[in-house]
């Protein structure tokens, strides 16, 4: 990125985690504002300052400096920052884009953050919404009929929905790009059926000037885990019980920024991530899960070995799948 980027955005960039980190929206709003006012870009301003703001924040509450309250009102300063900044931009020129958030996905930033980028640059683009479903996206494809649908997802363990969002668009025949954090490894969207993948909203207008006017119906996922990943979702909400069962974490009265009630909380990421890993047929999709929450637990202060027993009752749960089997302890 050169200096001249940077520097145009490095001196509203202290204020504005001010206003952000003390969760006041009128303060961010105007230093938002001013920015502009200065002569800093809208997509500028998005990335060097928001985005980065972003980042601080789930940091910050990974490693338990923050509270879960704390990280929830800094991101609604800054999702209503992004949402002004879309409103005060004029509608583009050229065919309508649809974006929006996988189903169950609330992370809305980066699909925010996609939409007000996509209008900066002239284009017609309209934010569904997070955990926007099937129904919904499709609705909208009849009454408007957009050029494509753009798609994110933060989280990995959102993919299986994902996956039927895509199978639904692309049955009205009209393009899907994905992107978010979901997508580290290049061949989990090629496997979900998705027509591209953008990695940044910059690539995101790079990829939409590619896309064909018309595709088909997704193909269909014959390969083994595509089968059991559909058992695993079928059954998310018992295995997550018995788990829970079996380390004790079912009735949990803690805060909820302790260790356990995070561990807890997040046992149906976790089994929802098998499903992706064997929907994707991606072993990574594992592996980064459990070095995410690895982390979060330990940065807690909570006992190291608590991912491992977690991981040993799911495979205990999940011993009459192979494929997810082979997965969980790869």
């Amino acid at each position: 990125m050169s200096a001249s980027v940077t520097d145009s955005a490095a001196p509203h960039r202290d204020d504005y985690w001010a206003a952000v980190s003390a969760g006041d929206a009128a303060r961010a709003h105007a230093v938002a504002a001013g920015a502009l006012a200065d002569g800093t870009g809208v997509e500028t301003f998005l990335q060097e300052v928001v985005v980065e703001a972003q980042r601080r924040v789930g940091e910050l509450w990974a490693t338990n400096d923050w509270s879960v309250a704390q990280e929830h009102a800094a991101t609604a300063v800054s999702e209503a920052v992004v949402g002004r900044l879309a409103d005060t931009l004029p509608v583009g020129s050229g065919p309508l884009l649809l974006v929006g958030c996988a189903e169950r996905e609330w992370h809305a930033m980066p699909a925010l953050v996609l939409t007000t980028t996509l209008r900066a640059r002239g284009l017609d683009a309209v934010y569904t919404g997070a955990s926007t479903s099937r129904d919904e996206l499709v609705s909208a494809i009849l009454d408007r009929g957009p050029r494509a649908v753009l798609l994110s997802a933060s989280l990995s363990s959102s993919l299986p929905r994902l996956r039927r969002q895509v199978e639904a668009v692309r049955g009205t025949g009209t393009p899907v790009v994905v992107g978010g954090r979901a997508f580290t490894h290049g061949r989990r969207w090629r496997t979900l059926g998705a027509t591209a993948y953008a990695a940044s909203p910059a690539h995101a207008v790079q990829v939409l000037a590619d896309l064909p006017r018309h595709v088909g119906a997704a193909a269909p996922l014959t390969h083994p885990g595509a089968a059991e990943s559909r058992t695993v979702q079928a059954g998310a909400d018992r295995v997550v019980r018995d788990v829970l069962a079996a380390l004790d974490l079912g009735h949990l009265a803690l805060p909820p920024d302790d260790w356990r009630v995070v561990l807890a909380t997040h046992t149906s990421h976790v089994v929802d991530s098998v499903a992706s890993a064997l929907l994707c047929d991606d072993a990574s999709v594992l592996v980064e899960a459990r070095t995410w929450l690895g982390e979060v637990v330990t940065g807690r202060g909570g006992d190291p070995a608590a991912v491992d027993r977690l991981w040993e009752a799911l495979a205990h749960e999940l011993r009459d799948f192979p494929a997810a089997l082979a997965m969980l302890r790869a």
